[in-house]
């Protein structure tokens, strides 16, 4: 039926009429152009949707979209939408005139942020331009550098260069990208703040970028030992031959700090002789045995030559018995043939039999007097190495003990369980099938039960078993085992997110639950479990249920108890939230709806990274800061003038963090 005052229009080939039902059919819509949501919605009010003339319908939507813009903020519709411009202006135009104005700033932020990651810069002029024109970003030049969008950072320097984080660790980003364009962007139009270089330093030095880390040592005081340690556990020789040589060894530097293990370990664990002989060169090898001891682990037999026939180190440690514990039976062979061998030695089988090297095993028991214990042979079987454990068996007399099983059951090698059941007489230790249970292998435990008559310990197994969301062993066990489980299971099931396990347990156990499932799966985020125990338990929960779903930042949940269940929280909610992340837009509404929680207080040392969280405290509940110390990022500049020009005193400052009292 046409509406009376609309004329015939052709019909839509996507929507089609069925000639019986009266009813849209199902279109391919693979085809269908990318329309703007509401141009979207639009569309299909207009043309499919006032049929019986009245506007029910539309009224329908309209109340949808209403709602949906009383709940989405702008991060959130930013983000549903897949960065929809009008979704934003839609949100904005509907937005509270109450809205608090730290959480609007807040927000700026937080969607900023993620329009410079995406690189959209349309997006970003609009809500530096029209929406909040001059609010400070604290995001966007650290996101567009790291995602790499020059075109944003020209954009905001030409024309908002006062409101961005310009002088700090942006620089960091364009480093780790091997962004050489924008890294030279930055260098030539910002000046680094020297608060921040000792942060850029260190990343430079890990990520190999010589030429910026000689800027920065020219430049700036900044300290050279964490940027020698970086440099050297990311293997960028390069930069750490630069440090040494000219920061270390020309300037006469005697800094304790400088003498890093990491230094010579890092060379020695990759095997890189050159650096290893060169920082010998410079005596900053402190403690040749770790060089020893690393290189045999690893098998570097060129290093391990060196340290003794070059350098004379006859001190070898306990590198013998790391080689034989890795298999590498090169270095075996030359530390035996100079009589070089660790005070494990006698041992030394055990740990060849970890490697699983049949042949290390072999040489070791043909060409040397190292012995084993019962260790060798359990070890090999946890590993699954069955060849060495059968080899072990028929030529050594130490056997194994009931952990060979155990170990070979718990990590899944079935076909080594099977020849010690029938090759070996140990046994079985009394918590395997427990522990093959928590590892979720059915096909283990039904072979354990059908084969090994041992008293298993089977204590708490369903429960576990329900914490992992393991249901057909949970099945299993209540099927053919009668230990049964608590209402542990139930609540860590719940605690989990595993509803199907939840509803399985009340539908076939009688045990039932504890608050502390409704508790949990709040605290954890697992709106749908926290539903369907609302609807289908009794138990309940208690404030703990909100504490801990604000403490983890769990909008959605804390805003559908605070509808359906009438228990509240305390002022822990907003300590833990505080102490756990910066989300505001969760504190504004514990503020607002929980007087309860508005006595809260943050403890000795509060660490602070967005000068809009200390606003709304220092606003809305400065009882929260009395006595509180605020720990900022030493490169956090922003925050450390705002704290200086507000009255704030900084009391002690280390590499890493500033600290401020109230003055």
């Amino acid at each position: 039926m046409m509406h009376r005052d609309k004329k015939p229009r052709p019909s839509m080939t996507a929507i089609s009429t069925h000639p019986r039902v009266g009813r849209p059919c199902i279109a391919d819509t693979s085809e269908w152009p990318s329309f703007p949501i509401f141009t979207a919605v639009r569309l299909v009010c207009r043309e499919c949707l006032d049929a019986d003339g009245t506007g029910s319908l539309l009224r329908v939507i309209d109340t949808f979209l209403d709602n949906l813009s009383g709940t989405w903020t702008l991060s959130t519709g930013y983000k549903n939408s897949n960065g929809s411009l009008r979704l934003l202006q839609y949100l904005v135009a509907r937005e509270s005139k109450t809205l608090d104005p730290f959480l609007r700033r807040w927000e700026v932020n937080c969607v900023t942020g993620e329009m410079a990651a995406r690189g959209d810069l349309q997006g970003l002029k609009w809500v530096t331009e029209k929406y909040l024109p001059g609010e400070f970003l604290t995001e966007v030049v650290a996101q567009a550098t790291c995602n790499g969008h020059l075109d944003i950072l020209k954009f905001l320097w030409e024309n908002h260069r006062g409101v961005g984080y310009w002088g700090g660790i942006e620089l960091v980003g364009a480093i780790k990208n091997h962004n050489r364009e924008l890294v030279d962007w930055l260098r030539i139009h910002v000046d680094l703040r020297p608060e921040c270089a000792q942060h850029v330093i260190k990343h430079a030095a890990g990520y190999g970028n010589l030429e910026v880390v000689r800027w920065l040592c020219e430049h700036f005081n900044v300290g050279i030992a964490e940027a020698m340690s970086t440099a050297a556990s990311n293997c960028q020789w390069e930069v750490l031959r630069w440090l040494v040589t000219t920061q270390v060894v020309e300037s006469h530097n005697l800094d304790p700090a400088l003498h890093d293990t990491n230094l010579y370990w890092s060379p020695a664990h990759h095997g890189n002789l050159d650096m290893i002989i060169f920082l010998f060169e410079c005596n900053l090898v402190q403690d040749p045995v770790e060089v020893f001891q690393t290189a045999a682990a690893r098998g570097h037999l060129h290093i391990i030559k060196w340290l003794y026939e070059d350098k004379g180190i006859l001190n070898t440690g306990d590198a013998f018995y790391f080689a034989a514990e890795n298999g590498h039976l090169d270095v075996l062979k030359y530390l035996n043939e100079k009589e070089q061998r660790a005070d494990s030695y006698h041992v030394a089988l055990n740990a060849a039999a970890g490697s699983g090297s049949l042949e290390t095993v072999q040489w070791l028991h043909y060409n040397t007097r190292a012995g084993c214990t019962y260790r060798a042979m359990d070890v090999a079987a946890g590993m699954g190495h069955l060849e060495l454990v059968q080899w072990l068996h028929d030529t050594r007399t130490e056997g194994c003990s009931a952990l060979a099983m155990y170990y070979a059951a718990r990590n899944g090698h079935l076909e080594t369980v099977k020849w010690l059941h029938s090759n070996r007489s140990e046994g079985c230790h009394v918590l395997t099938m427990k522990r093959v249970a928590e590892r979720g292998n059915l096909e283990m435990i039904k072979w354990l039960h059908a084969n090994r008559h041992e008293t298993f310990n089977l204590d708490g197994v369903m429960d576990a078993a329900a914490a992992l969301g393991d249901l057909r062993i949970l099945q299993w066990f209540h099927e053919n085992r009668d230990e049964g489980c608590s209402t542990f299971a139930m609540d860590q099931a719940a605690e989990n997110g595993h509803l199907e396990v939840v509803k399985w347990l009340h539908e076939h156990r009688t045990e039932g639950c504890t608050q502390r499932a409704m508790n949990d799966a709040a605290i954890n985020g697992h709106l749908e479990v926290v539903k369907w125990l609302h609807l289908n338990r009794s138990e309940g929960c208690t404030t703990l249920a909100i504490d801990g779903a604000a403490g983890n930042s769990h909008l959605k949940v804390v805003k559908w108890l605070r509808c359906h269940r009438s228990l509240g929280c305390t002022p822990l909610a907003l300590e833990l939230l505080f102490s756990k992340s910066r989300r505001l837009d969760t504190a504004v509404f514990l503020f607002s709806e929980f007087p309860e929680c508005r006595t809260f207080h943050l403890g000795p040392v509060f660490e602070v990274a967005w000068v809009e969280i200390v606003q709304w405290l220092l606003e809305r509940a400065p009882s929260a800061l009395e006595g509180c110390i605020l720990r900022v990022k030493a490169w956090n500049w922003h925050v450390c003038e705002w704290l200086e020009q507000t009255n704030w005193r900084r009391v002690s400052t280390d590499s890493i963090f500033s600290f401020w009292e109230r003055s």
